[in-house]
């Protein structure tokens, strides 16, 4: 399709729906107000029904007419590149495929099944000359906000949340824990600003390397720099390919930091060998912020103390 939607905010040119409810692009006004060329088949383009999302990774349009609907929470994963986080986020999406819960909810939909798909066509056995692998690295890109992948889930108390997970390159987060104002980092900051939880993974296999102490320092200035924003937020500490073993003393000394710097916070191990340590980090995430959190008590000052002044005449 040539043609261009005037609305900023269609995406009818992807093939998705019209923005503002019309069957077909040709029938809106901002459609025909475009200054974009035409052509025969265009003016005769078949009425045909679509969604209003295209399945792919969401974006900020794509969040304004989803969270309206109800309760949603955002789930910011952070880490260093190739830490696990993809690998964490698709170990989920494969459970809720075997019939699995998370947080004892059970899948009600995606608006993201294309990206997850993509995602999860990694690790299937379904081309011979491919082997299963872990998805590939997230590319770096310029975005100003991360891709985010949508579950929609329904409790055991009938309660639905929208649940969104940040798919970021490591990168970002790399260059925002050295410097909160880094101009590649502008993703990274919009998910400290947004997020409801967090899940920051350290990456085990890296920690107990040759550059485990790199690792280790990258890992304590990112758990430091969140410390200066997280406020009252749950934060999960997931020691991601935790088959892998890192010294004693490099992980006390990650665990002093995050001590130190976010004490109530938890942790978990988790690796791809066993499955269900996937769903158990994002469900102890989850369960953490599944209920919204108590209204703050409004505090009437007391003025006085004498019962006079608690008299209210009709005429006053």
């Amino acid at each position: 399709m040539n043609q261009r939607c005037g609305n900023p905010n269609c995406y009818a040119h992807e093939g998705v729906s019209c923005h503002l409810g019309e069957q077909t692009p040709t029938a809106c006004s901002a459609w025909n107000g475009a200054a974009t060329e035409t052509s025969d088949s265009a003016a005769t383009e078949d009425a045909t029904a679509r969604v209003p999302w295209s399945g792919n990774a969401l974006g900020l349009t794509d969040l304004a007419t989803l969270t309206p609907r109800g309760r949603h929470i955002l789930v910011g994963v952070l880490g260093a590149h190739d830490a696990g986080k993809t690998t964490l986020l698709l170990g989920n999406y494969l459970h809720l495929l075997r019939g699995g819960e998370i947080a004892q909810s059970q899948f009600a939909g995606s608006r993201t099944l294309a990206a997850w798909e993509s995602l999860a066509a990694w690790t299937r056995f379904d081309d011979a000359p491919r082997i299963p692998s872990f998805p590939p690295h997230t590319p770096r890109g310029t975005g100003r906000v991360p891709g985010l992948l949508h579950l929609a889930l329904r409790g055991q108390d009938d309660s639905h949340r929208d649940v969104f997970l940040t798919d970021a390159p490591g990168e970002w987060f790399s260059s925002w824990a050295i410097r909160a104002d880094a101009p590649d980092a502008e993703g990274a900051r919009w998910t400290e600003q947004n997020a409801d939880v967090f899940l920051i993974v350290a990456d085990c296999e890296r920690l107990s390397g040759p550059g485990k102490g790199g690792a280790r320092n990258s890992t304590k200035q990112l758990i430091e720099r969140l410390h200066n924003h997280v406020g009252l937020r749950p934060v999960v500490l997931v020691w991601a390919k935790s088959d892998h073993s890192p010294p004693e003393a490099l992980k006390k000394a990650i665990r002093d930091t995050l001590t130190r710097c976010i004490p109530l916070a938890q942790e978990i191990d988790v690796t791809a060998t066993r499955p269900e340590s996937l769903e158990a980090a994002l469900s102890l995430a989850l369960r953490s912020v599944w209920q919204p959190q108590l209204a703050t008590p409004i505090q009437e000052p007391v003025t006085h103390t004498s019962p006079y002044f608690a008299f209210r005449s009709r005429h006053a």
